[in-house]
């Protein structure tokens, strides 16, 4: 069995569906002998490029060249050549090839990922759409859904939603089969560890036993928020710590350099760590923390609240409607509320107070719902059902 993976972005492009992605087929390729290729396209890399990431042939098709973003007509021309670059090197690479595939796998929203989901249907060829951020519409491209979404009523399709949110759009559009699922948590990385808190605290950031550790690990983007984060901890007691981690992309420093100001600005400086990069050891950072943030402005489902949970570790969220408020039991688990820098903080002390039992107990029912054992099992099934 072979599938073909597309995914909007991918290593060294940070993305968190382009990360999943590649960490499911891996599982995938180990527990059932399933092979994949990996298509992506790319914001930040132009040009064709084949290389090997991890052990995985990767393609990349992204048009050569760069998009001014002031609008004119340059503009315009250089976002249609890119169209057909995306379309022509999709066609040129699957023409030849497609026997070799049983099925497509999508995450994210591309001219690719139309061209592909078109041509494996047009062959009569699963398709599966992952749709992993909050979108308005299921189907991309958008300026022919209607076509997408014709494609998406046929019986060997899937739709996967990782949030009951993302649900309701996909039956909203009329889509035949939809899956409903957390994204899968790796219960051989993400699990309690408590006894280890103060030695990978002192391995990985500048404070100690004394400090109560907060933590927003994610990319430095105004829509993960982090500037709200330091409002809340300047109404917090001196022993309250922040650690801020995640990649940043060129594009945004602009962003990166406002939370620098503030820092400065509150004199913050002592108490928020701030590193830069993209981390390969999250649960290490989770189970350094006390308490994990999610102050994110809009989210397809947020992952990481379920691996901070199943690591034993607390949450405070931004209130996302049947998104973040169906993965956190509240008072449990941790808790969600609106963006209010007052009420953050009075939550915040209030977290901290969760008794160690209750966290135990609650990380064990996420894990029920999200480890990725139990959910790679499902996919299994449902890739051998739509091939058959």
């Amino acid at each position: 069995m072979k599938i073909l993976v597309v995914s909007s972005k991918y290593h060294p492009e940070y993305s968190g569906s382009g990360f999943r992605a590649h960490s499911t087929y891996k599982r995938l390729k180990n527990k059932y002998k399933l092979d994949f290729d990996l298509i992506t396209n790319s914001n930040i890399y132009k040009g064709n490029k084949k290389y090997l990431f991890d052990g995985v042939e990767v393609n990349r098709i992204s048009s050569p060249f760069k998009i001014p973003k002031k609008k004119s007509l340059l503009r315009y021309i250089l976002i249609c050549i890119g169209i057909f670059w995306e379309i022509f090197y999709s066609w040129r690479f699957i023409s030849k090839k497609i026997n070799e595939y049983h099925l497509v796998h999508t995450f994210g929203n591309t001219w690719t990922i139309g061209f592909f989901s078109w041509y494996f249907s047009k062959k009569d060829k699963p398709v599966i759409r992952e749709l992993c951020n909050d979108i308005s519409n299921p189907f991309y491209p958008v300026q022919i859904k209607n076509f997408m979404k014709s494609i998406f009523q046929k019986k060997n399709t899937l739709i996967i939603a990782i949030s009951k949110k993302l649900e309701n759009l996909a039956k909203k559009h009329d889509s035949k089969n939809i899956w409903l699922r957390p994204n899968p948590v790796d219960e051989s990385k993400f699990f309690i560890d408590y006894e280890n808190k103060l030695y990978l605290r002192q391995k990985l950031t500048k404070f100690n036993e004394n400090d109560t550790l907060l933590s927003v690990i994610a990319n430095f983007i105004e829509n993960k928020n982090q500037l709200f984060v330091l409002d809340v901890l300047a109404l917090l007691p001196e022993n309250y710590k922040l650690l801020l981690v995640g990649p940043l992309k060129q594009e945004n420093n602009d962003y990166y350099k406002l939370i620098l100001k503030k820092i400065d600005t509150l004199k913050l400086n002592e108490r928020v760590d701030i590193q830069v990069g993209f981390v390969n050891n999250f649960n290490e950072y989770l189970t350094s923390s006390d308490v994990f943030l999610f102050p994110s402005k809009s989210e397809g489902l947020g992952t990481p609240l379920l691996e901070s949970q199943t690591c034993g570790i607390p949450v405070v969220s931004n209130h996302l409607k049947d998104v973040t408020d169906t993965v956190i039991e509240y008072g449990k688990g941790g808790y969600y509320l609106d963006l209010d820098p007052k009420k953050w903080a009075e939550i915040i002390k209030k977290v901290v107070d969760i008794p160690k039992e209750t966290k135990i107990k609650n990380a064990r029912k996420i894990r029920e719902i999200s480890s990725s054992n139990v959910i790679d099992h499902k996919y299994f099934d449902i890739i051998n059902q739509l091939i058959s």
